[in-house]
């Protein structure tokens, strides 16, 4: 069997002590916040972040690994590897996915590269399905071509902390549709392959919530639905509320609590929620 290094970046939400259990490798994004830099998930955590970000002026701003970074991890990687499966935030979010191949072609290092088309928990859950795979046997090709068909099965919806800051940063397509009176009007986002795009406008947050559980409700007595995570960022109150809500409604499915990495939480704020999961 091949030796093969598990690979992600930091908007995986899968925390260092995580990493080292499961034997995954993390790239950490950069968070520039008043004029210093720190990496995801190793200089600051989540919590320091959140807390961090009510009291700053200036929105902070994210840095992908450079392409000498991912070739340098991958030099280090290739000694005790004999390919590495690359799970990255979608391609659409940030060009750290062709970062990680163009370092990888420097390195020498046969990398398997899949575009989660999504971040946060999903991703995770994704390069938790590549493991599986991997114990049964499975060859590295059919590992990797395997997660970009979960990939396309991604679903999730989300009420965005902070609007103004998913504006700013460049990650919101079809901004038209946020165009009005937004402390009226909350917008639930979905992801369209691989991009971030507004679902439906709701005039209440409490209705928007609503509507996600009912989302999520719908899909699930549709189909059969998998790595279902309910995802947030800042406190986590509502979003524990919600996942003993939905481990009550649906005992047979398995659901996971996930904070947005500081990486993600540039982008969207506190106050994020939502449910992202796979369709079969």
């Amino acid at each position: 069997m091949a030796r093969i290094a598990w690979i992600t970046d930091s908007t995986s939400c899968i925390t260092q002590e995580e990493a080292k259990q499961l034997g995954i490798h993390i790239i950490p994004v950069s968070v520039i916040m008043e004029e210093e830099v720190y990496k995801d998930g190793v200089d600051i955590t989540p919590d320091e972040f959140y807390r961090k970000l009510e009291t700053i002026t200036e929105l902070p701003k994210t840095s992908q690994p450079t392409v000498g970074e991912f070739s340098d991890f991958y030099e280090v990687l290739k000694h005790d590897y004999d390919c590495g499966i690359a799970v990255h935030v979608s391609e659409k979010f940030s060009g750290t996915i062709n970062g990680s191949r163009l370092g990888a072609d420097m390195a020498d290092f046969p990398v398997h590269i899949v575009d989660s088309k999504i971040t946060s928990e999903a991703m995770k859950q994704l390069v938790l399905k590549g493991k599986r795979l991997e114990e049964e046997g499975i060859a590295p090709e059919e590992i990797a071509s395997r997660l970009r068909g979960s990939a396309d099965q991604v679903k999730g919806y989300v009420c965005i902390g902070s609007l103004e800051q998913l504006r700013r940063g460049g990650r919101l397509s079809g901004a038209s549709f946020l165009v009005g009176n937004l402390l009226q009007i909350k917008p639930i986002l979905t992801f369209d392959d691989g991009s971030l795009v507004p679902f439906e406008k709701i005039r209440t947050l409490k209705k928007a919530e609503s509507r996600v559980l009912a989302l999520f409700e719908e899909a699930a007595a549709r189909t059969s639905v998998n790595g279902v995570s309910v995802v947030y960022s800042g406190s986590s109150e509502k979003a524990e509320d919600w996942l003993h809500l939905l481990k009550e409604k649906y005992p047979d499915i398995t659901i996971n609590l996930g904070q947005l990495s500081p990486a993600i939480g540039v982008h969207v704020g506190a106050g994020t929620l939502g449910i992202l999961w796979f369709e079969d």
